[in-house]
């Protein structure tokens, strides 16, 4: 499998080094050292981090039964290695609003797995999912213009930038880049969970 095979499973989306998957409550360790980070939090917009064990079950379980019921391709899921099956983050592929049915794609990391492709891959198989699994038009990357990450992850998947939807949250203005179906392969990522991977031209992600 290459960087960019994506197979699409009935339960899974499985890349060369990842495996998108439900969320489970066995997750609950692991997940809550990404969503009881205070940084990891406020990344996402929420007023504070999960607290607790007992907490992060009760969301992950809120998580697993949101996504089964909600339209393919939408959804939410951890995000696994292949190699040795360890929690690195989570994904989501969800409408902006309930009166903005724009899909738009986000993704949480453990901070041992960012800069290393895993942003870039995750996105690049949730978009795949998008436009092969649903019969969504085009999917988005939105953020606060102080996110510099994120949006250099959409920038290299190929994405642009759209100037016409003044999208906002909590009162900040997003920044909003977009794909279509034909922008999907247009930039071969790099994209690798091996640190000394860094082709010319495409950095760290």
């Amino acid at each position: 499998m290459d960087d960019l095979h994506v197979t699409i499973e009935p339960e899974r989306i499985v890349t060369a080094t990842l495996v998108l998957r439900s969320w489970a409550a066995e997750d609950a360790v692991e997940a809550l050292e990404i969503y009881g980070d205070r940084e990891t939090a406020a990344a996402i917009g929420w007023p504070k981090p999960v607290v607790g064990l007992p907490e992060m079950r009760e969301l992950l379980t809120q998580w697993d039964l949101q996504s089964s019921r909600r339209p393919v391709p939408q959804g939410l899921w951890a995000v696994e290695a292949t190699e040795d099956g360890s929690l690195l983050g989570g994904a989501t592929l969800l409408p902006f609003s309930s009166r903005v049915p724009e899909l738009v794609m986000g993704w949480h990391l453990r901070p041992e797995a960012r800069g290393h492709g895993v942003a870039g891959q995750i996105g690049h198989a949730l978009a795949h999912h998008a436009f092969i699994s649903g019969d969504a038009s085009a999917v988005y990357v939105a953020a606060p213009a102080g996110s510099a990450a994120v949006l250099a992850v959409g920038r290299r998947l190929g994405m642009t930038a759209v100037d016409d939807l003044g999208w906002t949250h909590a009162g900040t203005r997003l920044e909003v880049l977009r794909m279509v179906r034909d922008d999907l392969h247009r930039i071969r990522p790099g994209i690798s969970l091996d640190s000394s991977y860094d082709p010319e031209g495409l950095g760290d992600w």
